[in-house]
């Protein structure tokens, strides 16, 4: 049973997300890093793709060596990665310092912390931990809420290099004490939680699974590192509107967490799955139909990406729990995190060519809908093998 202190840590975790959720804020610096450093979509993206690599990588072998003793460790060391890789940011006169400082630095970083609280979760709530699991990540997800606007404030301001050392201080400041929080006596009070006997031992398709995550995490990693590069420079809005419009779409990518979380409770995978894949969907229609002809439809589109993307961050720990049951979980899920990692990896690159070769947004719409009939595929045989005792185990 959860306690006082672990409610104050649960509060911790929420501002924590908060700050480290920045990543998603990475379209307002990529403008400005583009005329900085005079590289074009497809190198301007690589400090967004690395962070997000790394961060999955970190996640994997992170979920390998969490244990409730060691908390309080990956998160403070965790944090100094991430407030070097701010500071170093701020000091990179060469575009491929810049690669390692956001990139490895705070992408490793970023990986230790974020597991932490969601492995805390999975042990503390364990009838509940799709709807706690998305209340703690609505942090991460609303983060551009904040963070997008003070960005993009501070760099015209202070300018870009500047900006990054900001955000290394509000890192030292804020986050690196809240990790001394995480000194409980966490070990005897998480052994004593009985994991829930209740796991589809024969029914466990990890590779369809992380197939779909793979697909999920390219389109929304591609479709937030591009929302004000596309908004302001290929539709030609206002440069305020967009800003304003990316802090709308951190509130639906943060909503969208806890509404997945708790439906993942309720109604389970196939459900949740098919409801995700059809606003993405909706949101291809609507980019390719509207081709940034109006602000609405461009906010409605771009709204559903984000969205969808908070979707999967709270799908996917509530399935592996499922399937897998909590003795299993933190090794499970961050295997099943580099998914993420390679998402990012595919998405720089399909981003990357269609702006710079094609030039035309309109691909990035339909290759997305190809994307989801693979889903509806990789979906149907997921259905078919829990339904069928007699399908092998993958």
């Amino acid at each position: 049973m959860a306690t006082k202190k672990h409610s104050l840590m649960i509060l911790s975790s929420i501002v924590m997300m908060l700050l480290m959720g920045t990543v998603y804020a990475y379209s307002v610096f990529r403008f400005h890093i583009e005329s900085t450093y005079q590289v074009g979509t497809f190198k301007s993206g690589l400090p967004y793709m690395t962070s997000l690599f790394f961060y999955a990588l970190s996640m994997m072998i992170s979920g390998r060596l969490l244990k409730p003793n060691r908390l309080r460790k990956f998160v403070f060391f965790g944090t100094l990665l991430i407030a070097s890789g701010w500071f170093i940011s701020g000091l990179s006169g060469a575009f491929v310092l810049l690669v390692f400082a956001y990139g490895f630095l705070i992408g490793t970083g970023v990986g230790m912390v974020y597991g932490v609280p969601i492995y805390m979760v999975q042990k503390l709530f364990p009838k509940k931990s799709g709807l706690m699991t998305g209340i703690i990540l609505l942090g991460f997800g609303m983060s551009p809420l904040l963070t997008a606007p003070l960005a993009s404030l501070l760099i015209q301001k202070v300018g870009l290099q500047t900006t990054f050392f900001v955000f290394s201080l509000l890192f030292m400041v804020i986050q690196l004490p809240l990790s001394y929080l995480f000194i409980l006596k966490e070990y005897t009070e998480f052994k004593a939680v009985v994991p829930d006997p209740v796991v589809h031992e024969r029914l466990k398709p990890f590779k369809r699974i992380y197939g779909l995550f793979v697909i999920a995490t390219t389109i929304g990693l591609m479709m937030i590192g591009l929302s004000y590069q596309i908004g302001v420079v290929h539709y030609g809005f206002d440069a305020k509107d967009v800003t304003l419009s990316l802090s709308f779409f951190a509130l639906l990518n943060g909503l969208a967490r806890p509404l997945f979380g708790k439906l993942m409770d309720q109604k389970g995978f196939r459900f949740s799955v098919l409801l995700s894949l059809g606003l993405i969907a909706l949101a291809s229609l609507l980019g390719l139909l509207n081709q940034g002809q109006h602000i609405v439809l461009y906010v409605i589109s771009f709204g559903l990406f984000w969205f969808n993307l908070g979707a999967w961050l709270a799908i996917v720990p509530a399935t592996i729990k499922e399937f897998y049951g909590i003795k299993q979980y933190s090794r499970k899920y961050g295997v099943m995190f580099t998914a993420y990692g390679v998402g990012s990896i595919i998405g720089s690159l399909i981003s990357g060519t269609i702006m710079d070769v094609l030039g035309w947004t309109g691909y990035l719409y339909i290759v997305i809908l190809v994307f989801i009939g693979i889903s509806v595929f990789i979906l149907i045989h997921i259905h078919q093998q829990t339904n069928n005792p007699k399908v092998s185990q993958t």
